[in-house]
Parts: C-alpha cells; structure tokens; sequence
C-alpha cells in the first residue's frame, strides 16, 4: 500500500513563500517525530489554522459570484448561508511534487511585516 507523504511546511512552488500544508482530514502524523510529539503539533497547527480569525477570509455569496482559491496554500469550508442554488466546480491541474526549500522565506518575512 502506498502512503502518500507532504512535507507539513513546503515552499509554494510559485511565490517561493514557507507555506503550512496540514488538516485534519489528510495529515495523521509528522514522521520526524514520535507520535505524542507529532499529536501535540498537529494539534496546534489545526488550532493555528481555525482559531486565528486574523488569517481567514469571509466571504458573503451573492448571485453569479465566483471563488477561486490555491490549494497549495489555502485551507478553506463550506459554511450554509446562501439559501439560492450554487454550483461547484473543482479544477486541477497535475500537481507539482511538495518540497520544502530550508532558504525560503515566510510571506511576512518577505513582506517585512513584524509579529503582533
């Protein structure tokens, strides 16, 4: 059985920013560490992602809106409140192999933006 393996941090292939590539869904454990090390990070890191108000977007549907994201560095959920029809269409391309470059740079390094 293959066991599919992403690096938890990996370099945006495009932008070359430090991206978190983690959830609940499809990360079970950082192989690097021993599993209660691995359960408490993964554990923060999808607190990090959920919790932190200041790191996600809302958006508010109206009629013939459009919404397109990256997966590669976008973690996004359906929320229930558009009552009107909406479709969804997914579209992929052929993935790039993740890979985690040690000389990349947060978008808030690059940016030169400090920590609160």
């Amino acid at each position: 059985m293959l066991i599919p393996y992403s690096p938890v941090i990996r370099t945006h292939p495009v932008t070359g920013f430090k991206t978190l590539f983690v959830n609940r869904t499809f990360t079970k454990s950082i192989v690097e560490l021993s599993p209660d090390e691995s359960d408490q990070v993964l554990d923060y890191l999808f607190r990090h992602i959920t919790e932190n108000h200041d790191l996600q977007v809302r958006y508010n549907w109206k009629k013939n809106d459009l919404a397109i994201w990256d997966n590669r560095c976008t973690f996004h959920t359906a929320t229930n409140d558009y009552d009107a029809h909406r479709q969804g269409n997914r579209v992929v391309s052929v993935g790039e192999k993740p890979y985690f470059d040690a000389n990349s740079k947060s978008r808030r390094e690059t940016l030169g933006v400090s920590v609160p």
